[in-house]
């Protein structure tokens, strides 16, 4: 479940747009990088995974299990292979590819003119996702509704403190009727820069909920935690891009995962 969550959060808006150019060039207050390309970015994998100031042309994570990135000369997300779950995304023809190694679905996406991804549709024309940007155009929202024949429904919320990520939020719920909702994932990510605005440590927790799908609140009136996700990032390369972490899990779960990361830069 959380797989889904953090791999790929899609967009839509009601009216169709087809691509039509690259127009919008603004770029963050930190980097040269244009806001549209850090969207593309955050709509298929987490934001640890953001460039500092250079654009990716291959990015690899090696760990437990393995993400393999691939971006256009543009920068934009082109195909990845993040744990099995296969993506391609055509923006001639405005098709996304997405699934498992044999099973892939095909849906029609919608563009806006700076190649933000606006919109998805499955094949019976129906809607699978919503979601929002903000006056200096940031993804900050986005619903995935019954995408990839999942009856999931997730949510993320990202904070923005001048134009660097700062928090995600997480919520997943499956509904029984028009009225009724049932809970299944609450989540906050907390990302931590250093002095040097590189990324120094993200901390995810997900909470406790009841069998009624409520968060669990103790006797200090506190959000109980069922586990804490600590990644602490080091070993910065030329561009300021992290190449090593660690990700230590505590809590109703205990592990510790070393990452290695192979980045190849477009020229």
């Amino acid at each position: 479940m959380k797989k889904y969550i953090s791999l790929l959060y899609i967009s839509l808006y009601s009216s169709i747009l087809l691509i039509s150019g690259c127009d919008d060039k603004k770029t963050t207050n930190t980097g040269s990088i244009q806001i549209s390309v850090l969207n593309s970015y955050l709509f298929h994998t987490e934001p640890e995974l953001l460039p500092n100031n250079k654009l990716f042309k291959q990015q690899k994570i090696e760990g437990s299990s393995n993400k393999l990135i691939n971006y256009d000369n543009l920068g934009y997300v082109a195909n990845y292979n993040l744990e099995g779950l296969y993506g391609k995304i055509n923006y001639d023809n405005a098709k996304y590819i997405y699934g498992m190694k044999e099973t892939r679905n095909e849906y029609e996406i919608t563009f806006d003119n700076a190649r933000n991804i606006l919109g998805m549709k499955n094949s019976n024309g129906d809607i699978v996702a919503i979601s929002e940007f903000d006056e200096q155009g940031h993804l900050v929202e986005t619903t995935l509704s019954h995408f990839a024949e999942n009856n999931i429904i997730f949510n993320s919320k990202i904070i923005y403190e001048q134009d660097r990520v700062e928090m995600v939020l997480y919520n997943a719920y499956i509904p029984v009727d028009e009225k009724t909702k049932f809970p299944v994932l609450v989540q906050e990510k907390d990302i931590i820069y250093n002095d040097n605005y590189q990324l120094e440590k993200t901390i995810t927790k997900s909470f406790k909920l009841s069998s009624n799908g409520d968060i669990i609140i103790n006797n200090k009136n506190e959000q109980e935690v069922e586990i804490t996700e600590t990644c602490t990032y080091s070993d910065y390369n030329e561009n300021q891009d992290w190449t090593k972490a660690i990700c230590i899990t505590t809590g109703n779960e205990s592990k510790t995962v070393n990452l290695i990361r192979t980045i190849e830069y477009l020229k």
